[in-house]
């Protein structure tokens, strides 16, 4: 009998096609998730493979060996979180699309983003981390139009978390424009329906570099695009490393504590 051991434990739940990460210590058993709602809802290929997709996730290295060792050259440092600073801390669900009967997105791209993502927010004071997984229905594999993503926001209520579409191919299309291709995407309701208010999410796609997910982070947090190659506000961001300035960096954690009190 395989069985998952770790501080950070997983247990069905019993919404459509969810696994929630609970903060606890114990075992449980995969077959637990095979037998529950979500299991008998998605037939037993599917949930297998939600299975696979979280205890991987659990397991799967953080690719530490990536970072990079090399002088700041904007000539701005990246200081450590200063003592006494509070640590804010902000969970993640993560909505993972779905096509014949696999997952669309390769998720150590996923452990990956996250460890990047902390490690360029450490100096702000900020941390994200995975708190659930949920499995998209089929057909949003690719968001391509206008439509794909309203629909993509009646899976992110405002519930305090950062809800984050990994998807397999993402456009911005729309009736007066041609498609284009992208890697990432903050999308916010603007409108006036009361249900949709405060609802907002991250796209990412499966072929987005590792510093996709923070720059979106950044959009969330209140920040623009930036102009220089090094830095992760830059659509053209290249070279060994790239960092947040000092101004962003407390930009983004007054962002983070607006997110947080939008939420509530």
């Amino acid at each position: 009998m395989l069985a998952i051991t770790r501080a950070m434990c997983f247990a069905p739940l019993g919404a459509h096609r969810a696994v929630f990460f609970r903060c606890v210590s114990g075992t449980v058993d995969p077959r637990v998730i095979l037998a529950s709602r979500f299991g008998r809802h998605v037939g037993p290929r599917l949930a297998a493979l939600a299975v696979l997709f979280v205890t991987a996730l659990a397991f799967t290295p953080a690719f530490a060996a990536d970072k990079h060792v090399v002088p700041d050259i904007r000539g701005e440092s990246q200081p450590e979180l200063r003592a006494g600073a509070r640590l804010v801390r902000l969970p993640l669900t993560i909505h993972v699309a779905t096509g014949a009967d696999k997952v669309v997105f390769d998720l150590r791209r996923l452990n990956r983003a996250v460890w990047r993502a902390n490690e360029a927010l450490r100096a702000s004071g900020i941390e994200v981390y995975v708190a659930r997984v949920e499995l998209l229905p089929d057909g949003f594999a690719s968001i391509r139009h206008r439509r794909d993503r309203r629909r993509l926001a009646t899976f992110a209520p405002p519930d305090g978390t950062v809800h984050v579409f990994l998807v397999g191919n993402l456009e911005l299309g729309g009736a007066l424009r041609a498609d284009r291709s992208v890697r990432g995407l903050h999308w916010r309701y603007r409108g006036l329906l009361g249900k949709m208010r405060n609802r907002e999410y991250l796209i990412v796609s499966n072929d987005a570099p590792a510093t996709t997910f923070v720059h979106e982070l950044g959009h969330l947090f209140g920040l623009e695009h930036d102009t220089s190659h090094q830095n992760l506000m830059c659509s053209c961001r290249q070279g060994p490393r790239q960092i947040f300035t000092l101004d962003q960096g407390r930009r983004m954690r007054s962002g983070a504590l607006a997110f947080v009190a939008r939420q509530r």
